[in-house]
């Protein structure tokens, strides 16, 4: 009961509430890629890399003909009812063919990997030509998801890397302005554990429940001070890019 109220309140991933610590980001991912919808042709092929629990997968699941999810064993659901196709691999080494995506997704992937270069190259290479590249990095946010977390993301560094590896027609969204930042940041690291090199995160849920007052609140003023005071392109928590590989 305790946790269906919980629920009710916070949401489930990645239909965050405004009561949810990390909803400015989750916000704008899930956002940005219902936009992405028309993009998708029917029956095509969509490849989530660093899949995890796929959380964007009904976004896409009545249009894509296959839908595959690449991530480490340990990070794939060992129950998976959905239409998923699951390939255990890494974002550096996809084990996957030339050429044979319509769409490839990278959702929160590229700060972890170890070796962004590397990862961007071959999502390039498994995308057709005319293939579209979609995903999201944090511009601004705690370390998280230690010993895996590696660096952060300007909208010039992303655009950088992108062109590097070969994609053209780049967009680049970012979530808001330093308001929403400070706030992501705030809440985030009063809900994931304190910081030990020799553990890994754990988040507080109590703390959460206990706290979504005061979260909704912070989340709500960092909306109106980024409103009044903003610059949504100076210091966004997240950004969200589309790219292609040219034809």
């Amino acid at each position: 009961m305790l946790r269906f109220i919980y629920n009710l309140i916070v949401g489930i991933h990645p239909n965050n509430t405004i009561f949810s610590y990390n909803y400015h980001n989750v916000s704008h991912i899930l956002k940005f890629l219902k936009k992405q919808r028309s993009l998708v042709k029917a029956n095509s092929v969509l490849i989530d890399v660093g899949a995890g629990l796929s959380p964007y997968y009904s976004i896409f699941s009545e249009l894509v003909g296959k839908y595959i999810s690449v991530d480490m064993e340990e990070s794939l659901p060992k129950d998976e009812s959905r239409a998923i196709e699951q390939r255990i691999g890494m974002a550096e080494k996809l084990p996957l063919d030339d050429e044979i995506a319509d769409v490839v997704m990278s959702n929160q992937v590229l700060e972890h990997v170890l070796d962004p270069i590397k990862s961007a190259e071959e999502s390039y290479r498994v995308l057709k030509k005319g293939g579209v590249f979609i995903g999201s990095v944090p511009h601004i946010s705690p370390v998280h998801l230690e010993p895996y977390d590696f660096r952060r993301y300007t909208d010039l560094g992303l655009k950088q890397l992108l062109e590097n590896v070969g994609f053209t027609n780049i967009h680049i969204e970012g979530n808001g302005g330093v308001h929403r930042a400070a706030a992501l940041m705030v809440l985030m690291d009063w809900m994931l554990s304190k910081r030990k090199d020799s553990k890994g995160q754990k988040f507080n849920g109590i703390k959460s429940f206990i706290l979504f007052p005061l979260v909704g609140l912070i989340n709500i003023m960092a909306i109106i001070f980024d409103f009044v005071f903003g610059d949504k392109k100076r210091s966004p928590a997240n950004l969200c890019w589309i790219a292609y590989k040219p034809n």
